[in-house]
């Protein structure tokens, strides 16, 4: 994106974030929506401001500055993206704190409208950002209010036979990690739920495997579609045992 483009995106987010929304902004007092300093003032952001007017997304009278109905959505639009990428970078991707605004800040400029509901999705529509600010909501959020699910969650929360990929592994601790990458949990790989009593059993490829469900919940999957047919399973309880011991213990898992 060019940079005369994202300083405008900065002005529109700005006067989104200081004006809720309708109400008129001195052009004095509007700060920056990512640190506490004045946003206008230097040539290369009044040159902004005024290729936001020229674009009927700004209106200025005097001092007074306000969003056009264009620029409301538009505005709109980019503080979704920014909270959104605020929310992967905290919750998905854990970086350290002070690293979230900054990183969420340049990502905002680079997500498509696709993107952007990709991320709402992987993270499960969330509604505020991780500073408590609301989120707008996108087309994908109303989705997932009519259907009721949504499409990224735990692997806990799979129906039994139902199909799903790895979204992400939402892993903390590195060991664990490394153990659910060496079972082939990866992100991409294709899982169904087998069945959740007595014990949780996914499949994945030609392995069925026996997890502990705090194992389980840290595998997100994005549900894919229907169950596959139901598999034979005559002589895999024992292998199933197997394989749950060699996860909680962290011995090689067995394939067949």
């Amino acid at each position: 994106m060019l940079e005369k483009e994202k300083l405008v995106e900065e002005i529109l987010e700005a006067l989104w974030t200081e004006a809720a929304e309708k109400d008129v902004k001195e052009r004095t007092t509007l700060t920056s929506p990512h640190q506490p300093e004045p946003l206008l003032g230097t040539p290369a952001m009044e040159e902004a401001l005024r290729e936001a007017e020229a674009r009927g997304l700004v209106l200025a009278s005097g001092e007074s500055l306000w969003l056009t109905e264009r620029g409301r959505d538009r505005a709109r639009d980019i503080v979704r993206r920014h909270r959104l990428a605020e929310r992967l970078f905290h919750d998905v991707l854990d970086i350290g704190s002070e690293k979230v605004e900054s990183s969420a800040c340049e990502l905002e400029h680079q997500l498509s409208p696709d993107a952007t509901n990709s991320i709402c999705i992987l993270l499960g529509h969330p509604t505020v950002c991780p500073h408590g600010k609301p989120i707008p909501g996108g087309e994908c959020c109303q989705q997932h209010l009519e259907e009721g699910r949504p499409l990224v969650m735990p692997a806990t929360k799979l129906r039994p036979r139902e199909e799903a990929t790895v979204a992400y592994l939402g892993v903390r601790a590195r060991d664990r990690l490394d153990q659910l990458a060496a079972l082939g949990l990866l992100p991409g790989t294709g899982v169904q739920l087998v069945q959740r009593h007595p014990s949780h059993v996914l499949r994945f490829g030609e392995t069925e495997l026996a997890l502990d469900e705090s194992i389980l919940k840290e595998v997100y999957v994005r549900r894919t579609g229907a169950a596959m047919p139901r598999a034979r399973r005559h002589g895999r309880r024992w292998g199933w045992h197997r394989k749950q011991h060699s996860v909680t213990t962290g011995a090689n898992p067995l394939k067949h």
